[in-house]
């Protein structure tokens, strides 16, 4: 009598896309790997093909789409799910432990390729690169000729201190900025110097703000209309973490305002982001895709340790 082989479902999309090719490698056909278009949707009747794709699986490997409780119960097989990456707020987890479901997500993986957007991002704002480039090629030369600032000598505060937040820091170090860090405990050494501090004092003296912080119940909207208030005038944001990190409305009164400078953007509430969403109309923004973790490096890299975590989750 043949064995039935384990279902290991991948959760992707054109645009958002995985390595299954180094996936499939490590499972080496000890479980059948197959691709399902997941999208980011909380329409029952967009996501419902999908979903009745997933109900035969053993195992998840989460990049895509939401994974609510109502589709768990459906799921009368699955026994893990791995997400494509650190985050852990595409899965109602409450659930999945009342199932017997393990959950797991890979921080640290993309902590490398988040921490360089997020600099290239820092950068493009003080120098307004994106602003030239784009007045450049509508208006010329003479007109594209923007005034920018240094990112040496400035105060960067980091919201949170985990593995991407230390390599931030890292990659920081070498242009001679004045770190402050405001994290829930107070981080052990790590060869890098900074100043730990509360997260109101880091917004008030702050030059470039960057988040760094998971999203769960007490950081949804942690920067309000109240934190970004006590953020100097002037002063730059830049968000790779979660959207909902930030309340929307008070972020685009700030910029309107001239409270913020300008805001750099990789992340938003709700994604994909809304052809008429009020940022699209914002020069003092750079919005990019959530592009955090898409390097080629990173996909192979979260794939293989993806594959690996799921193998031993099934005793493969």
């Amino acid at each position: 009598m043949l064995m039935r082989l384990p279902q290991i479902m991948i959760t992707t999309t054109p645009s958002t896309p995985v390595r299954t090719d180094t996936f499939r490698s490590v499972i080496a056909g000890r479980a059948i790997v197959q691709e399902v278009n997941l999208p980011f949707s909380e329409q029952q009747s967009e996501v419902e093909p999908y979903w009745r794709q997933l109900e035969t699986a053993d195992a998840l490997f989460v990049r895509t789409g939401l994974i609510p409780a109502a589709l768990l119960q459906r799921c009368r097989n699955l026994r893990a799910i791995v997400l494509h990456g650190a985050g852990i707020d595409q899965v109602d987890v409450k659930a999945a432990e009342q199932l017997g479901i393990k959950v797991l997500n890979l921080p640290g993986v993309n902590a490398n390729a988040v921490a360089e957007l997020t600099i290239g991002l820092i950068l493009a704002c003080l120098r307004q690169i994106v602003t030239s480039d784009r007045l450049l090629r509508s208006l010329g030369w003479d007109a594209s000729r923007r005034l920018g600032s240094e990112l040496r000598g400035r105060t960067v505060g980091l919201v949170g201190f985990g593995q991407i937040g230390r390599r931030v820091a890292a990659l920081l170090a070498p242009f001679g900025v004045r770190l402050l860090v405001a994290s829930r405990r107070q981080p052990t050494s790590c060869g890098i110097d900074y100043e730990w501090v509360s997260l109101a004092s880091l917004l008030s003296v702050s030059d470039v703000v960057s988040i760094h912080v998971p999203l769960a119940e007490d950081t949804y909207h942690l920067i309000d209309e109240k934190n970004l208030a006590l953020m100097q005038p002037g002063s730059i944001l830049v968000n790779t973490a979660r959207g909902a990190i930030v309340d929307h409305e008070a972020l685009c009164s700030a910029l309107v305002s001239g409270q913020l400078a300008a805001a750099a953007l990789d992340v938003f509430d709700p994604e994909p982001l809304s052809v008429d969403d009020k940022l699209l109309q914002m020069d003092n923004v750079i919005l990019t895709p959530h592009l955090g973790g898409s390097t080629h490096e990173c996909l192979a890299e979260l794939a293989r340790r993806g594959a690996e975590a799921i193998a031993q989750l099934l005793a493969l």
